[in-house]
């Protein structure tokens, strides 16, 4: 989902909460119905999810592709984080990937996208525990009726 973000000010957490919510429109659909095959099949579903993919297709914001937005991202983060997202970049070709010319901007893009990245994958992965564990309550509550 793109969303337009100019006004918003970059924060660590303004990162954390576009990323939940990229998190929760990822998600599939709740059952209609409460019969136990379709709960059964919102668990798959959400046993299936891969994380990393649907980082890497969500990923594109605006405030990675746009270079000063990119250089806020990396700003907002602690230096943890930005260490880790340079790992990542690194592990991945890093600047043997890149041709043309090469600067602190688009260093700054690349890591933004990596920050980014992991902050949705991660966001993934808290939604889909907590989607599994309502689900798999609901399940028990209906085989024990």
């Amino acid at each position: 989902m793109t969303k337009d973000s100019t006004d918003t000010t970059i924060t660590h957490k303004a990162i954390l909460d576009r990323a939940k919510q990229d998190a929760l429109d990822a998600m599939p659909a709740m059952p209609m119905r409460d019969s136990g095959m379709d709960w059964e099949s919102y668990i798959q579903r959400l046993e299936d999810l891969d994380a990393f993919e649907i980082a890497h297709e969500s990923a594109e914001w605006d405030w990675v592709i746009y270079y000063h937005r990119a250089m806020q991202v990396c700003q907002a983060v602690d230096s943890a984080t930005l260490h880790d997202a340079e790992s990542q970049w690194l592990d991945t070709g890093g600047l043997e990937a890149q041709i043309d010319s090469f600067g602190l901007y688009e260093f700054a893009g690349q890591l933004a996208y990596w920050i980014v990245s992991q902050a949705i994958a991660e966001a993934v992965e808290e939604c889909r525990e907590e989607l599994l564990e309502m689900a798999n309550d609901k399940l028990e509550q209906m085989e024990s009726e």
